[in-house]
């Protein structure tokens, strides 16, 4: 089964999970304590004794408190925490993440409205394309900063995952305009910078996210066509050294192995493997010349 379908089929499964003590509840007459999962991304129990909660959540209450969180918690959180250095941090963007399943539903239906546009000469650049990715790093570090500050957990008050589990879940709809805004967004000015520049989440997998023991490979023969660049959900960027021949493997922290580069590449050469983290190789060149470069030189030797 093609990876790109497995990985649709886990985020509807796991938006089902958190969705099961409602589904209980209404056909089983199950209360949400008797059943075997409550919760939200942020935290969550199963068998009302294992809590798992989100690291970033953690670390943000940890600020907010200025204490650590008692041992249930703490153990929950680094145990989520050590899943995703183990595969790679940004697994939880491309895998887990209901938002990005839900812009990646509206960057699909708005094509045809994308493709009107660019033919009456109304298409728009893709906002916030001057950012770099990494602003998503600075932007986690002052949600802690801030959340230290006020004493609360200041992107919890805010996060469109929180608002729309907290819709789904528990029925509230404080904060469904941030994700109804981020929709408009991504239909008008595409070019996904929520998820891949904003997002502080994005950014605290990011710096893990280089440990994982799983990356996209490529093999030889690559034709430069961009096609796996345009498909790339994290940031095409990323795909720079493999297709120039710099490197062998896709490093950056940004990757979610999300099987999309895989899916596009028309020569088959990409592929998700088991690798250990390590740096750049030190003898590779950092831009090496490109075909039409390499064809201009071997011209001017042989003159």
């Amino acid at each position: 089964m093609k990876l790109n379908i497995v990985r649709h089929i886990v985020q509807c499964l796991v938006i089902a999970l958190f969705l099961s003590p409602l589904w209980a509840e209404a056909f089983l007459g199950a209360k949400p304590g008797d059943w075997f999962f409550f919760g939200t991304l942020s935290s969550s129990t199963f068998f009302g004794a294992v809590v798992l909660v989100d690291p970033f959540a953690a670390l943000e209450n940890i600020a907010a408190s200025w204490q650590l969180p008692t041992a249930p918690l703490l153990i929950g959180s680094l145990t989520i925490l050590v899943v995703y250095v183990l595969v790679r941090g940004r697994v939880f963007c491309g895998w887990v993440c209901p938002v990005n399943l839900i812009l990646e539903i509206v960057e699909f239906l708005a094509r045809p409205l994308r493709s009107w546009m660019r033919r009456h000469g109304q298409a728009k650049e893709a906002f916030g394309h001057r950012l770099n990715r990494h602003t998503k790093i600075v932007v986690a570090a002052g949600v802690l900063v801030l959340s230290a500050l006020c004493g609360i957990p200041v992107f919890e008050l805010v996060s469109p995952v929180g608002a729309l589990f907290r819709w789904l879940v528990l029925g509230a709809s404080v904060g469904v305009w941030i994700l109804l805004a981020l929709v408009i967004l991504e239909v008008f000015f595409p070019g996904r910078l929520w998820c891949r520049k904003l997002c502080p989440l994005g950014g605290f997998y990011e710096l893990v996210g280089r440990l994982g023991l799983l990356s996209v490979t490529i093999q030889k023969g690559c034709i430069s066509c961009d096609a796996c660049k345009e498909a790339c959900l994290a940031d095409p960027d990323i795909l720079d050294p493999v297709i120039s021949g710099a490197d062998k493997v896709v490093r950056s922290g940004d990757c979610m192995l999300c099987g999309k580069c895989v899916k596009a590449c028309p020569k088959d050469l990409l592929k998700v493997r088991p690798c250990l983290p390590s740096p750049r190789p030190s003898g590779s060149p950092s831009s090496p010349a490109s075909p039409a470069q390499e064809t201009q030189e071997a011209q001017e030797q042989s003159s």
